[in-house]
């Protein structure tokens, strides 16, 4: 199911991109907000944070859709391509998003790790059997239907990565997003800085 589903995302992205050379537009010159693509509602809310009126800020996964399932449809991935930056929580969460990136032009759209340089922590012992649990419920699924499961790639599933649920980590991951942005837009770095907010963790149960 994985390799299919891998598969389905390159063909997906290769077709958005011969698209989008495909096609001209204005908007860059009628919109001069920055354009800013999240993944789920933690990231968002960080972004806003940092970007108040200051650009457009938009989700892919909304509410009531289970992040760990979601898979880009071909006009997600049309709206990341059109971004001026892409915030993600971490490859080891939204795992689809190192096919993306690795076929988008980062010249032109800034890609965000929420992530970056934070060492992720293994899964305590009641997280373990639920991770696990989760895993051996979609290994059946693929024995199901006759697909074979690649467990070397799975090397690091045991790094727990809901890195936005630790409010100290939150704090780094809203940093880490400002100086992002910052780098994309130099004129408004020290304004974008300015405005880190002190994040708190709101409990957030994705």
């Amino acid at each position: 199911m994985k390799q299919k589903q891998t598969t389905l995302l390159a063909i997906i992205v290769t077709v958005v991109l011969i698209l989008a050379g495909c096609g001209t537009t204005n908007e860059a010159t009628t919109n001069s907000k920055l354009k800013v693509v999240t993944t789920f509602y933690p990231m968002y809310d960080f972004t806003k944070q940092v970007v108040g009126a200051k650009g457009e800020v938009s989700l892919l996964i909304e509410a009531g859709v289970e992040p760990h399932d979601y898979e880009p449809s071909a006009k997600d991935i049309a709206t990341i391509t059109e971004a001026d930056v892409f915030v993600y929580n971490s490859a080891y969460f939204e795992t689809w998003v190192p096919k993306v990136i690795e076929n988008i032009d980062t010249t032109k759209t800034t890609v965000i790790d929420a992530s970056k340089g934070i060492t992720l922590k293994d899964f305590t012992a009641a997280e373990e059997a639920a991770h696990s649990h989760e895993h051996a419920d979609e290994e059946a699924h693929d024995h199901e239907d006759g697909e074979t499961h690649d467990h070397k790639a799975e090397t690091d599933a045991d790094k727990n990565p809901h890195v936005w649920l630790d409010p100290v980590l939150a704090q780094q991951q809203v940093k880490t997003i400002a100086e992002g942005i910052a780098q994309h837009d130099e004129k408004k770095q020290q304004q974008l800085i300015k405005r880190m907010p002190r994040h708190t963790n709101k409990n957030w149960q994705y």
